[in-house]
């Protein structure tokens, strides 16, 4: 792209930062209901008024899936409803996919700064914004907000977003994999007036549906952003009416401080400290052969913590996000495993974080980059970064450490089909089996298999029959895939793999796009010794002889018994599938936590006996040998024995105690910890690694190794990416305890992942 591309006049213009609103900065045509904090609400009427707060937020969650026709929405719940302050500060969140809701604050304090003049907000008015400088993920991700009046005084805002199967652009989907800037993706809206005084301004709806290929599925969308808008809005009247205004909006913001409050208790349970992370997307569109990093610091002080992701990689190609998208995904590891037990009231809760976004990097793109896969690129690279800093976090502080979460379905499998259905009308989707991914594993427990999503805690795989009903498509087989979570004293949840034929098309093919990143090496990271997660995978026979098995009546179970070409489809291209094609599609477990040879034996026999785990795994990684289908013991700590001499290279290994760490030290990690000296020590052994003020990987035993020895089902990269991607392990020099392992390019350092500050 040409650099003076990157400077486009009045761009800056549109960009939020997230930012709660100066009110001078705000038109005076704008009145604002003001707070009143003399206004006293008693206990019990505070939390009525709480709950039934929840209970809108909800309500319009469930009206929007009620109307929406697109199974983005009604099936895989890939959508968000919020309730805001004036301002745009965030009371309530619904539980679907996060990101979204984090980033509709950023819309709507954008709208009070911006449009307060020209054209005005006024009652009944509703706004349509699709701009990822504004505050969408990407341009696909359509939100309409309402902002809701007391009397001339705006008082509060109510609004939803949901991901739109055709927004425009080069690719079909939108999904803009030969995109070399944003003018060739969907069209982005800054925020429109797209509901004037309780009418649909057909203007406005004409633009905006004109570039979809999908417009009365897109426009039906719109008329449930709409209805749900209104349900929020209406209830949140009657509320009013019911207690009056200055309680409700006293119970907003005691909600928020609250939030704020227990949020900032919680992190003081922490252990000052930093924790670092590399993690990394391959292709930065078709026909790149890079690899592009995201770099993470989380630096927790006090009451405080901070997102830094500075030495994070120049933006390049489609796989951008802005501000909004690295601040969204983080999000997504904040509340589940740091709020688990706190208000989502996302106002109060952002007081206590601080965001570092470098603009003009792949995580806060420059106007105008390609951000068309930001929301399961960028945004969510920045998930996985946050995801594995906070989770290391955790494990330094003893009561809070079994909320860690290893890496979760560490990328998203993009899969959009189109095409005409055997009525011969066109169709445009997005499959979303890869809502059924694999949870990383815990300090206590497995992850859990096919669990879901981590940013989307509700998100849903769509019935299979639902995909066949809909769509010229026929499944052969959907199932989870055995080896793909991570080894580890405690396993990572298994993912899964779809495969499906083009059927009843009268001979015609479909159209695919498909877009993801990990697959050339792992994404859904181990912590403590545990390994990664498999990675993501495409898959074409091309002129198979499936039907040859139709006629037989039977039905093929593997990709390898068919005849036919095999193709591993790029990480991001646009193809086609003939009717003969078998397209099958992979997407990631979770990451294990702890030395895989500290797993119960009994544990991997039962993973054997359900098809979780392979044989030759369950012996060259965890060390169980297994006779007539049970445990030799003998010969299992014998191989152990074997595998822990050749870690280290030496028959002396030193044997492992217990309750190290009761002896006045200060744990760090599973198999660290900071004794009363300030040194870094192995917490079995007692082994000193060096004193806290360097990295302590450079003491232990560092083996690097080919990516493929990650996992078993990880193919050759070369056939994706041209850098060099290693697998490497770190052991403790006496009891060779696996006490890290890193996926990273070849060329980078060891990453100083766990840094606690020094009494």
């Amino acid at each position: 792209m040409a650099k003076s591309l990157l400077k486009i006049p009045g761009s800056g213009h549109f960009f939020s930062d997230g930012k709660r609103p100066d009110p001078k900065s705000i038109s005076p045509k704008l009145k604002l209901f003001s707070y009143d904090e003399t206004h006293k609400v008693d206990p019990i009427t505070f939390e009525v008024v709480a709950h039934k707060l929840w209970q809108i937020n909800d309500e319009q969650g469930q009206a929007l899936k009620k109307i929406s026709g697109s199974p983005v929405a009604t099936d895989a719940n890939d959508f968000n409803v919020v309730l805001c302050d004036e301002l745009g500060d965030i009371i309530n969140i619904g539980p679907y996919y996060l990101p979204h809701a984090s980033n509709v604050d950023f819309m709507v304090k954008w709208t009070v700064v911006h449009r307060s003049d020209n054209p005005g907000i006024n009652p009944d008015d509703m706004f349509l914004c699709n701009d990822p400088w504004v505050g969408a993920l990407h341009p696909q991700d359509v939100a309409v907000l309402s902002p809701i009046f007391v009397g001339d005084e705006l008082f509060a805002w109510t609004g939803s977003t949901i991901h739109e199967v055709d927004l425009g652009g080069v690719n079909v989907g939108s999904w803009c994999v030969d995109a070399d800037n944003h003018f060739s993706e969907g069209m982005a809206y800054p925020p429109i007036k797209i509901v004037e005084a309780g009418n649909i301004r057909k203007d406005v709806e004409e633009v905006y549906l004109r570039r979809s290929r999908a417009p009365a599925l897109v426009g039906l969308d719109l008329r449930a952003h709409i209805a749900s808008n209104n349900v929020a809005k209406q209830r949140v009247l009657e509320l009013i009416e019911r207690y009056g205004a200055k309680t409700i909006n006293v119970v907003m913001k005691k909600q928020m401080d609250y939030a704020e409050q227990r949020f900032r208790d919680r992190l003081r349970e922490i252990p000052d400290g930093t924790w670092r992370c590399e993690t990394y997307q391959e292709v930065a569109k078709s026909g790149d052969r890079g690899v592009y990093k995201t770099a993470l610091a989380v630096t927790k002080k006090d009451d405080t913590l901070e997102f830094d992701f500075s030495g994070s990689d120049p933006n390049v190609g489609m796989i951008n996000c802005t501000r909004a998208g690295a601040v969204g995904g983080s999000t997504v590891a904040i509340l589940p495993l740091l709020c688990f037990d706190i208000p989502w009231a996302l106002g109060g809760i952002h007081r206590a974080l601080k965001f570092k976004t470098p603009v003009g990097t792949i995580i806060n793109a420059e106007f105008p980059h390609g951000v068309s896969m930001g929301s399961i690129a960028g945004t969510w690279s920045a998930t996985n970064a946050a995801n594995n800093c906070v989770s290391r976090m955790l494990a330094s502080a003893p009561d809070l450490q079994d909320r860690l979460l290893a890496g979760c379905v560490g990328s998203w499998t993009t899969v959009i089909t189109s095409g005409l259905d055997n009525n011969k009308l066109p169709f445009v989707t997005m499959i979303m089996d890869c809502m059924a991914g694999g949870w990383g594993a815990r300090t206590f427990a497995d992850g859990v298999d096919t669990a879901g999503l981590m940013a989307a805690i509700t998100g849903q795989c769509p019935n299979v029959e639902t995909n066949e009903g809909f769509y010229p498509i026929l499944y052969l087989y959907r199932r989870e895939t055995k080896d793909s979570g991570g080894p580890g004293e405690f396993r990572g949840g298994m993912g899964a793999t779809s495969c499906w034929i083009p059927h009843d098309t009268d001979g015609r093919s479909i159209e695919l796009v498909v877009a993801t990143f990990g697959q050339a090496f792992p994404t859904a990271f181990g912590v403590d010794g545990g390994y990664p997660a498999n990675s993501s995978m495409f898959k074409m026979v091309r002129n198979s002889d499936v039907e040859k098995w139709f006629a037989r009546g039977e039905i093929p179970t593997d990709l390898s018994s068919l005849n036919g070409e095999i193709e591993y489809l790029p990480v991001k291209c646009e193809t086609l599938e003939n009717p003969q094609d078998v397209f099958e599609h992979t997407w990631s477990g979770g990451g294990g936590y702890g030395d895989p040879l500290d797993r119960d034996p009994a544990k991997v026999l039962v993973d054997i006996l359900n098809d979780a785990v392979s044989g030759k795994i369950a012996e060259t990684v965890y060390g169980v040998v297994l006779r007539e289908g049970s445990v030799d013991v003998a010969a299992t700590e014998q191989k152990r024995e074997q595998i822990r001499s050749e870690r280290i290279g030496s028959n002396q290994v030193k044997s492992r105690a217990k309750n190290v760490t009761d002896r006045g030290a200060r744990q760090i990690s599973r198999h660290l910890v900071l004794n009363k000296e300030n040194d870094v020590a192995c917490s079995g052994c007692g082994r000193v690694h060096g004193s806290a003020a360097k990295n302590y990987k450079l003491s232990l035993v560092r083996k690097d190794n080919h990516i493929q020895q990650a996992n078993p089902l990880l193919v050759d990269p070369k056939l994706f990416i041209d850098p060099e991607m290693q697998f490497r392990q770190y052991f403790c020099p006496s009891c060779a305890t696996q006490v890290e392992t890193e996926v990273i390019l070849a060329s980078s350092e060891p990453v100083w992942d766990k840094q606690l500050s020094v009494k």
